[in-house]
């Protein structure tokens, strides 16, 4: 395995190097299971939460929205946290990154020239008709593309459909307007929103290659929101959001200090793209999935290639096939969060079949595409 030859080599260098008794790698324990409180903030209409190990503050978190769901789930983040209190008025916010708890899903992106709703209103019991047009299977396809719906498209609007619409509607109306009813508003969310392309200084490259940052933001697990964009003719093509490692383990690392079975995000550097596989034949999104837990339909495998080695293995690309079940995140792949992204990526490898991987969670040490 290539994890384990890289452990061999990097064994080999340090028996070697006698000069230099070299410094331990880094505790893999995460962030959020060192914080002991938290303290309540209030900035004009904001709520952010200090999450502090005694009197050294570990993040900052500013909630997006005022939803209670959402502060209860920044709460339990922090499992080893058992006392919360809420600062004085007058006290102001300490120094520190602030992140952004996104608290609902994330928007979906924008589908070019998306089906139009034939009918005023779809509602439960409805389903199409021969030559009435085909509403409730596309809404139906289109659910179960953003993990919502697992059941047959069958054009007939039963039980599992207006559940799967009243969880989507839940999620981006708030609970309070999911009826199950998709009119106009709740077709126009389906098909997902515009995706204002990054603004960054890009290196000029002979080749299309895929890029992997980390934003600002997590989810309403506690993941960080990463943004994996294609560069083709050195201006970013698309863009998706996708996540990496366990929410629990949100430490971003070099190669060399990233540790086999330590469940965080891949490593800084530049990784190898593989072909696309498929557990139940090209382009089936809805049958057979692999037998490793939470991989899903498709496999696209990552091998690291610099700078140095990693002890890394066994990572690729694939959706977060559980992040609805109980098991949100990975064990250190990269993972679109519906099928409808891992589409969009699909398409990008197709596209000019982009063999490189450029990892940059800005700790110095990912070599430029040039």
């Amino acid at each position: 395995m290539p994890g384990l030859v890289n452990r061999r080599k990097d064994e080999e260098a340090l028996f070697r190097k006698v000069d230099n008794p070299g410094t331990p790698l880094e505790d893999t324990k995460s962030l959020q299971d060192s914080v002991t409180w938290l303290e309540l903030f209030r900035q004009e209409e904001d709520t952010l939460v200090v999450a502090r190990n005694g009197g050294q503050v570990v993040e900052i978190t500013r909630l997006a929205n005022k939803h209670k769901d959402d502060l209860i789930a920044v709460l339990q983040q922090y499992k080893n946290a058992n006392n919360v209190f809420v600062a004085h008025a007058d006290k102001n916010l300490p120094e520190g990154e602030v992140v952004i708890m996104t608290g609902h899903e994330l928007p979906p992106k924008k589908v070019i020239n998306p089906p139009t709703l034939d009918l005023p209103l779809l509602i439960f019991g409805m389903e199409d008709r021969e030559g009435g047009g085909n509403d409730i299977r596309e809404l139906q396809e289109r659910l179960k593309e953003l993990g919502y719906y697992d059941g047959d498209i069958d054009g007939k609007f039963g039980r599992g459909t207006d559940s799967a619409v009243k969880n989507f509607q839940a999620k981006f109306f708030g609970r309070a307007e999911a009826d199950g009813k998709v009119g106009p508003l709740t077709w126009e969310k389906l098909w997902g929103e515009p995706v204002a392309v990054p603004d960054r200084d890009l290196p000029t490259s002979t080749k299309p290659y895929l890029s992997l940052t980390r934003t600002n933001q997590k989810d309403q697990f506690g993941c960080y929101v990463l943004a994996l964009d294609y560069i083709k003719n050195d201006k970013i093509e698309g863009s998706i959001n996708v996540c990496s490692g366990a929410r629990d383990k949100q430490n971003f690392r070099k190669g060399a200090d990233s540790v086999s079975g330590s469940r965080e995000p891949l490593p800084e550097g530049r990784w190898f793209i593989h072909d696309i596989g498929w557990a139940g034949g090209k382009d089936n999104y809805h049958g057979a999935v692999y037998q490793t837990s939470g991989v899903g339909p498709v496999w696209i495998a990552l091998d690291y290639r610099e700078p140095g080695t990693t002890r890394r293995s066994a990572i690729g690309f694939h959706i977060d096939w559980n992040r609805h079940k109980g098991a949100p995140g990975t064990v250190g792949c990269v993972s679109p969060y519906n099928i409808a992204d891992m589409k969009t990526l699909v398409s990008w490898l197709r596209d000019t079949d982009p063999r490189g991987l450029y990892v940059d969670w800005g700790l110095g040490t990912c070599p430029s595409p040039e």
